[in-house]
């Protein structure tokens, strides 16, 4: 292997792009479809409308009432297969405070009965799956959802909480994010999705919570606060990763840039198989006529490429590639790997293993 051949990772932080997304309904939903192939969507057009399959409880009803035969229930039964149930509603048996009675253990439905037990099944989480961004529709994912093309700005990061909003993107304040407040009528935080050049901390979270933040871009935090950030109400990106550092220059300047547009923050966690990665999705105007290219995801290290270095001490860093080597070279730590020399926007230049170098498709 060479940089000739080598295809390095891709974070995507583009300007203005052309990209396609799935909006669908979990794997474990039903549900319908409310788009057809060729429509026009925007932020807030629903596309799924469904519900997340829930689990069953069985009642041992005969078995509780200690009957002889299981077909003696019916002549004690309150309720009909079809029927909705509240938790601890008498499902069998006879009322007051001595008499024994089978009481449904869950709010549900009354699915089946037979056998001496009486099936429910909780009542499911139902769902809407919106558009997100402004676009159309490009394909009909059968039972789950669309796949949307729209054209705007993206950035990916490297972790989500697992939540997504869509508000306006916003700065923090210049003396710092507690200084957040929602009070005011005319607050420009209603609504937004706040970007922060700082580790978030508890003290941020606690902020997030108070002011009910609709999201937070955020470079990173530390490794125990991480539960905190999945229960948070509010849908959380990092830049950088977990630890202490600060958002880079090259990172932040990007989204003052968006200051104030229409953002849909997607903090997801794929899976070890998947591509996708969480993002932040900017609408951007367009002038008339114009249509921006697409991402590449097929690009090999060139001179003159801009690049981020993901690991060791210069992580986070922005640089430039001034060289590629075609053969490999021993580091200081005995390791003989392929390299790039680099020149970074702080001023150093290093050489950096190509698995250690990531660039903005």
């Amino acid at each position: 292997m060479n940089y000739e051949t080598y295809f390095p990772e891709q974070r995507h932080l583009l300007p203005l792009t052309i990209f396609r997304r799935d909006r669908l309904l979990p794997v474990d939903a039903t549900g319908g479809i409310e788009v057809a192939r060729g429509d026009r969507v925007d932020l807030h057009t629903v596309v799924a409308r469904g519900a997340v399959q829930a689990p069953f409880t069985i009642v041992e009803a005969a078995r509780q009432l200690r009957l002889r035969r299981p077909e003696q229930l019916d002549d004690l039964l309150h309720v009909h297969v079809g029927d909705p149930v509240q938790q601890g509603e008498l499902l069998a048996g006879k009322n007051g405070r001595r008499k024994r009675g089978v009481r449904s253990p869950i709010t549900g439905t009354v699915v089946h009965i037979g056998d001496g037990r009486v099936i429910l099944q909780e009542v499911g989480e139902n769902m809407v799956v919106e558009a997100g961004v402004n676009g159309h529709v490009v394909d009909i994912r059968r039972g789950r959802g669309a796949l949307v093309e729209g054209i705007g700005a993206v950035l990916q990061g490297v972790w989500g909480n697992n939540s997504r909003a869509t508000g306006t993107l916003r700065l923090e304040p210049s003396d710092g994010f507690g200084r957040i407040s929602r009070e005011a009528l005319d607050s420009p935080y209603h609504n937004a999705i706040v970007v922060t050049r700082r580790p978030l901390s508890q003290s941020t979270l606690q902020v997030v919570h108070e002011q009910e933040l609709l999201g937070v871009i955020a470079p990173s935090i530390e490794p125990e606060l991480m539960n905190d950030a999945l229960s948070s109400s509010a849908a959380i990106l990092l830049t950088e990763g977990f630890g202490s550092q600060r958002m880079s220059t090259f990172s932040y300047s990007f989204l003052s840039n968006l200051e104030g547009r229409q953002a849909t923050l997607d903090g997801i966690q794929p899976g070890v198989l998947e591509a996708r990665r969480p993002e932040v999705i900017v609408n951007v105007p367009l002038q008339s006529g114009e249509r921006p290219p697409a991402p590449r995801n097929d690009l090999t290290l060139h001179t003159d490429m801009q690049v981020r270095v993901t690991r060791g001490n210069f992580a986070g860093n922005i640089g430039q590639i001034i060289g590629l080597l075609n053969n490999p070279i021993v580091l200081d730590n005995g390791l003989r790997v392929h390299v790039a020399q680099v020149y970074l926007v702080t001023g150093e230049t290093l050489y950096v293993p190509l698995e250690n170098l990531e660039v903005f498709g």
